[in-house]
C-alpha cells in the first residue's frame, strides 16, 4: 500500500530516491557516470517539464553515442557524420554530459564543471582521459548542433489567442498567459511529427460521460472537499511538486542496482529521455489542438455548457494550482505512461519510495506510481478523469513505438544480418525483454 513516509523515517532518508529495502545513499561521482550525471543533471536544470526533457533527451543522446564511439561503436548512433572515438567510456560519458550542460544552462557552469574535475580524476590513464573528452566533446558538439533551429526557441512566444466560448481554455488567473503554445511544433527525437499519437477529442460537453467527470472532479478536486482522502491530498501534492521529467531521477534511483554495464545504462536513459521529450511535444500538441478549458473554468461556467446535468458553482476553487494551458491531455499522465512502459522494457518492477520538494511517498512499483500520478491530477482538481485517461493511452503508445524503433540498440552481428535479410527479423527482436503493457485508467 502507499503511504506518507512519517517524520521519523524521513530523517532516515539520505537521498531523493529510495528503493525498496533497504534504503541507499545518493548516487556519487565514483558510480556509474551515466546515472551520475542523470541525477546531476535532474537535480540542476530548471524551467518547464519540457524544455527540462528536451535538455535531458540531449544530455543522454550525446553520452550514449560518446559511450558507443569510445567502445568502437558496438551500438548505433543517433549522431550521424561524427568522427571522434576511442578513449576512456566514463571521461567520454563526463565530457559529452558536461558539455551539453554547460550549452543549455550557462549559469550553473561551475557547477558542472566541478563535476567534470571530479569525474575525471577518477581516470588514471592520461592517454585514455584525453582521447575520451575528445570523443565526448564531439558528441556533445553534435547533438547541439542538431538540436538548433528545432523550435524550442520560439515555441513559447507562438501566437494564441484564448477562447471566450464554453469549452474553450481561458486564462486561470489574472495574468496568466498560455504556456509553450508552439511547443507541439518543436522537432521530435523520434517520432515523426509531433501529432503522431495526437489523442482523439475530448467528450462533447453535453455527453453524460463529460457530466461524470464534471461531477468527480468537482468533488474531489475542489480545495475544501470532503470526499478527498488524505492520501489522495498526499498524492496530489507530491506530484505537483515533483513533475512529469521526475521519472527521471526515480530511474537512477530503480537502476542503480541492477548492474548494466555503461553502455547498457545508456541504451536505457537515452530511450527512456528522448521518449520523454517526444511524450512532451505530443502532449503539447494534442493541448492546443483542442485548447479544452480546465475544471475551475468549467465549474464557474457550469450552467453555459449546455448540459443540464452540471451544477455551476461560481466559488469553486482547485486543490492545486491549475498550469497556464489547455486541460485535455493531461501531461503528466502521457509522462506517467511513457516513463513506465520504457523502464518495465528495462528492468523488473519493484516497490520503491521517491521524495522531491520535501515530501516523500511510497509505491508498490512503476505502474501504481504512474496510475497515482495520473489520478492525482484529477484529486488535485486541475484535470478531468479524461485527460489522464487519453495520456496514459497517448503514453504507452509513445512508448511502444519508441522502443520498436530500437533507436539505441546493439549492433547486429553479421549472422544476424543475414537473417535480417532473409526475413527472419522476429529472431533477432525476440532476443531483447519483452516490453510490458501499461494498464489504462478504468
Amino acid at each position: 500500500m502507499r503511504k506518507l513516509l512519517s517524520s521519523a523515517a524521513l530523517a532516515t532518508v539520505a537521498a531523493s530516491l529510495l528503493v525498496a529495502q533497504p534504503a541507499r545513499a545518493a548516487v556519487g561521482v565514483t558510480d556509474d557516470p551515466i546515472l551520475y550525471w542523470t541525477q546531476l543533471m535532474y537535480g540542476s536544470v530548471g524551467g518547464n517539464p519540457p524544455v527540462q526533457a528536451r535538455t535531458a533527451a540531449m544530455v543522454e543522446i550525446a553520452m550514449h553515442d560518446a559511450v558507443s564511439a569510445a567502445l568502437a561503436h558496438p551500438d548505433t548512433s543517433y549522431l550521424q557524420g561524427v568522427s571522434a572515438s576511442g578513449g576512456d567510456v566514463r571521461a567520454a560519458a563526463a565530457q559529452a554530459a558536461h558539455d551539453v550542460l554547460v550549452a543549455l544552462n550557462p549559469t550553473k557552469t561551475a557547477d558542472y564543471d566541478a563535476a567534470l574535475a571530479s569525474s575525471l580524476a577518477l581516470v588514471s590513464d592520461p592517454v585514455a582521459r584525453a582521447a575520451g573528452q575528445t570523443t565526448g566533446s564531439a558528441y556533445a558538439a553534435a547533438i547541439i548542433t542538431t538540436r538548433t533551429g528545432d523550435g524550442s526557441a520560439t515555441a513559447g512566444s507562438t501566437p494564441y489567442t484564448p477562447g471566450t466560448n464554453p469549452g474553450e481554455w481561458q486564462p486561470t488567473s489574472p495574468g496568466v498567459t498560455a504556456a509553450l503554445p508552439g511547443w507541439g511544433d518543436v522537432t521530435p527525437f523520434q517520432l515523426t511529427s509531433g501529432d503522431q499519437f495526437r489523442a482523439p477529442p475530448p467528450p462533447s460537453l453535453t455527453s453524460a460521460e463529460y457530466a461524470a467527470a464534471y461531477a468527480e472532479v468537482a468533488a474531489i478536486g475542489s480545495a475544501g472537499s470532503m470526499t478527498r482522502t488524505a492520501d489522495q491530498s498526499a498524492a496530489a501534492q507530491f506530484w505537483a511538486g515533483a513533475g512529469g521529467t521526475s521519472w527521471l531521477s526515480i530511474a537512477v534511483g530503480l537502476a542503480a542496482d541492477e548492474g548494466m554495464s555503461t553502455l547498457e545504462y545508456s541504451r536505457m536513459f537515452a530511450t527512456l529521455g528522448t521518449s520523454l521529450a517526444d511524450a512532451f511535444i505530443a502532449g503539447f500538441d494534442t493541448k492546443y489542438a483542442y485548447s479544452f478549458w480546465r475544471p475551475v473554468t468549467a465549474i464557474h461556467g457550469g450552467d453555459l455548457d449546455g448540459n443540464p446535468d452540471t451544477a455551476v458553482d461560481a466559488g469553486w476553487t482547485s486543490y492545486i494550482t491549475a498550469p497556464s494551458h489547455p486541460s485535455y491531455l493531461s501531461t503528466h499522465s502521457i509522462a506517467d505512461a511513457t516513463a513506465a512502459t520504457v523502464l518495465l522494457a528495462y528492468i523488473d518492477d519493484e516497490a520503491f519510495c521517491a521524495t522531491f520538494a520535501g515530501l516523500s511517498r511510497c509505491f508498490d512499483g512503476i505502474q501504481d506510481a504512474s496510475l497515482d500520478g495520473a489520478y492525482s491530477r484529477v484529486w488535485g482538481g486541475i484535470h478531468f478523469s479524461f485527460d489522464s485517461e487519453a495520456g496514459l493511452a497517448a503514453g504507452t503508445q509513445l512508448a511502444q513505438y519508441e522502443l520498436g524503433v530500437g533507436t539505441f540498440r546493439a549492433v547486429p552481428e553479421p549472422s544476424t544480418w543475414a537473417m535480417l535479410l532473409l526475413g527472419f527479423a522476429a529472431v533477432g527482436l525476440s532476443l531483447r525483454r519483452r516490453k510490458t503493457e501499461f494498464p489504462q485508467l478504468v
